[in-house]
């Protein structure tokens, strides 16, 4: 999910590193949240059905004292599941839970460090303070007003929601594809030798993605004007035809899809 309420921050670890982290915003999590509320709809509906299923037997008078024992097991299964679901997933899930590693995001302590099983309970114990009056209100509000996102939980137990940032590199790769589609540049019939692409360096591909990250905000003739050295001075490095830097900007975006999973993880 896009949202323009991410907010970067930066964390000095024990070992003296800087790391640089977006917190996960209300979207985001709230998406998180929706995707673990259906696995556990899920999971209630099967103990539901089970617990039917072991009354029925119950009524038929076949093994009463067996269906006794089946639905005490399944009331505790109930209570452990939805009370525990989310700190024993982010307790062995390294602070995610399966909603979370699907959005991309994670738990961790306040100085960056993985979050430990005591902040882990904390903050989900306050997930009770968090949904009232209703519908997580109390858990929002703060969210919004905190500078770090933060939940009421997560105030108390020292710990903070980013997004990983393997699905931030995602995320954006995803937005300047669209970016570059919705340009609808030209499709240039350009090939890459291997040996010219190992003499791309660091610096050469720098260069490219800095315009490439102009492309969903610059206007076309402001693109167009700088990709115009770029341009050149790729087909020459490539020894590629300079009939290509007649259309400099689609030149320059179709140069950078074509080398992008060489530099991109």
């Amino acid at each position: 999910m896009n949202e323009s309420l991410d907010k970067e921050i930066t964390i000095i670890t024990p070992e003296q590193v800087q790391l640089q982290f977006h917190t996960a915003g209300i979207g985001s999590r709230t998406l998180a949240h929706l995707i673990d509320s259906l696995i556990l709809l899920v999971i209630n509906g099967i103990l539901f059905l089970f617990v039917i299923l072991v009354s029925r037997l119950y009524s038929g008078d076949w093994l009463p004292a067996i269906a006794d024992y089946l639905i005490a097991i399944s009331i505790v299964l109930w209570i452990v599941l939805n009370l525990g679901y989310f700190v024993c997933t982010e307790a062995f899930m390294g602070g995610q839970t399966p909603g979370k590693r699907m959005l991309g995001l994670r738990v961790l302590q306040n100085n960056g460090q993985s979050a430990t099983l005591l902040s882990i309970l904390i903050r989900n114990l306050f997930r009770l303070l968090d949904i009232m009056p209703t519908f997580y209100f109390l858990g929002a509000v703060s969210i919004f007003l905190s500078s770090k996102d933060k939940r009421i939980g997560d105030m108390v137990a020292g710990t903070i929601v980013v997004i990983e940032a393997r699905f931030e590199r995602m995320k954006r790769r995803k937005q300047l594809e669209k970016a570059i589609y919705k340009k609808n540049y030209p499709v240039l019939a350009l090939e890459i030798e291997e040996s010219k692409r190992q003499e791309i360096s660091a610096k050469d591909w720098q260069l490219l993605q800095a315009w490439v990250e102009r492309i969903p905000t610059m206007p076309n003739v402001r693109l167009a004007e700088l990709a115009v050295p770029i341009a050149h001075y790729f087909a020459k490095k490539l020894e590629h035809d300079l009939g290509f830097t007649q259309d400099p900007a689609a030149y320059a975006a179709q140069l950078y899809e074509k080398l992008r999973n060489d530099w991109e993880v």
